[in-house]
């Protein structure tokens, strides 16, 4: 069964990670589990690492106006220093606080909804007659 090789298991894993935005874990599972052999698994990948931090980056832009750097070089196995490069190819502003503001986009944007409902009188009456009995 292909499901019980070791480097599909292992994919398996790294694939729920990144399912539930568990990045700073597959950053972990992928590189630091202290076995040789799990670099093997995307070995001959040309890119895998910087797509998968373009593909994460793509989720924090959409998720967040602002977020700690510190959290950033979490979620895509980067230190502060190259965090920091990176907002500055990106554009984006980094406080004395290591506090990173990201653009406005349609995703991260705080909206108000309203929410208007139609209820007939008589409906509203018997609602409020049930109401009264309890």
């Amino acid at each position: 069964d292909i499901c019980k090789d070791a480097s599909v298991a292992k994919l398996l894993v790294l694939r729920d990670y990144l399912e539930r935005a568990e990045f700073d874990k597959f950053w972990n599972e992928m590189y630091g589990g202290g076995d040789d052999d799990d670099e093997s698994v995307v070995d001959g990948i040309a890119g895998f690492d910087s797509g998968l931090r373009k593909l994460i980056l793509g989720e924090v832009t959409s998720t967040y106006q602002t977020i700690q750097a510190k959290l950033v070089g979490k979620m895509v196995s980067l230190d502060e220093e190259a965090v920091l490069r990176l907002a500055k190819e990106h554009g984006w502003g980094v406080d004395d606080a290591g506090m990173v503001s990201l653009p406005l986009k349609a995703e991260n944007e705080a909206k108000a909804t309203v929410i208007n409902e139609n209820v007939k009188f008589e409906h509203l009456t018997k609602l409020l007659c049930a109401a009264s009995d309890v």
